[in-house]
């Protein structure tokens, strides 16, 4: 399975980053001012004799658009009711054809597994546009590396401690994954030396 070797891949680049002073906790933990995002985005796109070519930040085109409104009728009245695509973090192609797609989550968006609807304003959250991908897009796998090492600031963030995000992000991830029959590779970053690494696949 390509989620197999990638995250054996995957986890030798974290450890050349540690071992260049690249990341640690302290920078984990101060990911916002520490480029911790681009760093992990570098550990998913460091890859070779895969067979397959990674690309950052990559523009997806939906088929169908997301409507925010059958979302969180919230979203009535406003401008662009409708999105028509997305922009991944890595998308890994094969022939021209996007067969993967990687996404990073920062603790900033760690409450982005919950649906619009529960959360105090409208926002078509990582959920939504995960959910509306697999579903549009004929991937083979998915990447998700979610760092779970504090919270952010944000109100909706603070309603439940980094173990019940956690908790709720496996959930999310294994789901989509047995649903949509696609390989997934769900990492859990919780410190630098503290990195699980889920593989799910659909029960055949």
């Amino acid at each position: 399975m390509y989620v197999e070797i990638l995250r054996d891949v995957i986890r030798r680049n974290i450890e050349f980053v540690v071992s260049k002073g690249l990341l640690d906790d302290e920078k984990l933990w101060n990911y916002d001012k520490s480029d911790v995002h681009s760093i992990l985005l570098y550990c998913l796109i460091r890859i070779e004799d895969l067979g397959v070519v990674p690309l950052p930040e990559y523009k997806i085109r939906f088929r169908v658009p997301i409507d925010k409104v059958n979302i969180d009728k919230r979203f009535e009245g406003k401008k662009g009711r409708r999105i028509w695509f997305t922009r991944v973090d890595v998308a890994y192609l094969k022939n021209s054809n996007v067969i993967g797609v990687g996404e990073v989550f920062t603790p900033d968006e760690i409450h982005g597994i919950l649906p619009s609807t529960e959360l105090s304003g409208p926002w078509i959250s990582p959920r939504h546009r995960i959910e509306h991908l697999v579903e549009q897009l004929k991937i083979s796998f998915i990447i998700i590396v979610n760092v779970v090492n504090r919270l952010p600031p944000w109100e909706d963030a603070r309603r439940h401690s980094v173990e019940v995000w956690e908790s709720k992000w496996k959930d999310f991830v294994k789901d989509i994954c047995t649903r949509h029959d696609i390989q997934c590779l769900h990492m859990v970053m919780r410190s630098v030396k503290d990195v699980e690494y889920n593989l799910y696949a659909k029960p055949k």
